[in-house]
């Protein structure tokens, strides 16, 4: 009986933080729980506005996600986006939303590899693109106190001359749990993208460090991760550098 209890107060932690994110960009293949509501507040800085999943507009961007478990194996989201600063011509104020979805077709460890298939949708109202359509595949694998994360993902956006244009990211992340608070990663995440028969290729990489409220107490489903980096490959054009705060709380 005993050691059934020391089990189960181990498990907790996990439970708790069912979401939280372990890098600023790679997705995990996890799930918002079941009936849970997690509220998480996106904080991003790219001075261009360039990097993948950063602002559609230059400067500082928040976005206010609302997320819901609606099956053991699929949950769905809401983001609204506000743009805090610009360094552009454009003034601050909502940039806009997008709705995301994830469906997993096993639970954790069932099979070799963890999959799950992500769709969103974005309505933007700044930058150079006016909706965006994304598919995206998140493989993951735990072993032991290790994650490993890789996502692949298509993008097509329709900019503000109606064009439409493809973008394929990626990203892909190494972290290790130091203990139920605290989790370290690495990242690298980019694009490929073709204009005029020239291809595109940006990336970019950083640190991630996470951290989660111990289960008991007030603010128990709290937990906060903070990412930075750098540019590795890609023109001036691209962000020579990215910062991102992720504060998310379960309820």
């Amino acid at each position: 009986m005993r050691r059934f209890v020391v089990v189960a107060l181990l498990l907790v932690p996990s439970l708790a933080h069912a979401d939280r994110r372990a890098y600023g960009t790679t997705y995990e293949a996890v799930l918002a729980p079941k009936g849970e509501l997690d509220v998480e507040l996106w904080s991003t800085y790219a001075r261009l506005g360039e990097i993948d999943g950063g602002p559609a507009s230059r400067g500082l961007r928040q976005m206010v996600e609302l997320e819901y478990g609606i099956t053991d194996r699929w949950d769905a989201a809401l983001y609204n986006m506000v743009d805090v600063t610009s360094t552009d011509e454009s003034d601050s104020g909502y940039a806009g939303f997008k709705i995301e979805t994830r469906f997993r077709p096993s639970f954790p460890g069932e099979w070799f590899v963890d999959p799950v298939f992500y769709f969103e949708f974005q309505d933007l109202f700044r930058g150079d693109a006016n909706q965006t359509y994304e598919l995206k595949l998140i493989l993951a694998k735990n072993i032991g106190p290790v994650n490993i994360s890789f996502n692949i993902s298509g993008e097509e956006e329709r900019t503000t001359d109606a064009t439409w244009n493809l973008e394929i990211e990626h990203a892909e992340g190494v972290s290790y749990e130091l203990s139920p608070r605290w989790k370290v990663g690495l990242e690298t995440f980019g694009t490929e993208e073709k204009e005029m028969d020239v291809t595109e290729s940006r990336l970019w990489g950083g640190p991630a460090v996470s951290w989660a409220r111990g289960p008991t107490g007030p603010m128990r489903g709290l937990w906060a991760t903070v990412a930075a980096g750098g540019r590795l490959a890609g023109g001036d054009d691209a962000d020579a550098y990215y910062g991102r705060l992720i504060v998310g709380l379960q309820f």
